[in-house]
């Protein structure tokens, strides 16, 4: 090769093996790998995707920095809304579609909630997403549950989180 051509190949190399400023931020659902992920909130490994949720979040707040959070129930992903908004900020949020095993955004999904023994998940919520309102209205009759949205189960779970610490100051 000559002198040229080395240079050209190592500015291509060097552009390669240098990250670009102008990269696009990181977005979009994370990529689950079952039997392999953990939860970020309960450390279990996520093994049944169709009651997973994951999100984009600026790690820490301010630093420009994203990163993807796996939760293998949502009730989990809520958790970690709930109780450890000072360690991130929320960009996405992703659930997974339970009968079509897809992500679907959060705040799009319709969502269902039932009693957990009627609807099963991982940590028990009783809580999954579907991008299909008729496929939500359909699981949620046969679970003895309700349709509900994103928001209605982030302010069902803070209910419950409340009636939680309630008891048990009351148990003291």
């Amino acid at each position: 090769m000559n002198a040229p051509s080395l240079t050209m190949a190592a500015a291509v190399a060097a552009c390669l093996l240098v990250p670009g400023c102008d990269r696009e931020p990181l977005s979009g659902p994370p990529n689950l790998r079952l039997g392999r992920d953990e939860c970020a909130e309960c450390g279990m490994l996520i093994n049944e995707d169709r009651c997973a949720a994951g999100l984009v979040v600026e790690t820490p707040p301010g630093s420009g920095r994203r990163a993807h959070l796996l939760y293998d129930d949502i009730g989990c992903l809520l958790d970690a809304e709930l109780n450890r908004a000072a360690e991130f900020t929320i960009i996405e949020r992703y659930f997974r579609d339970h009968a079509e095993r897809t992500w679907v955004r959060a705040e799009s999904a319709a969502c269902v909630i039932a009693p957990p023994d009627k609807l099963p998940t991982p940590m028990g919520s009783g809580m999954v997403g579907f991008a299909s309102t008729d496929a939500a209205d359909s699981a949620a009759s046969a679970a003895g549950g309700a349709r509900t949205d994103y928001a209605g189960l982030l302010e069902t779970r803070r209910r419950w989180w409340a009636q939680r610490r309630l008891e048990s100051t009351q148990r003291r």
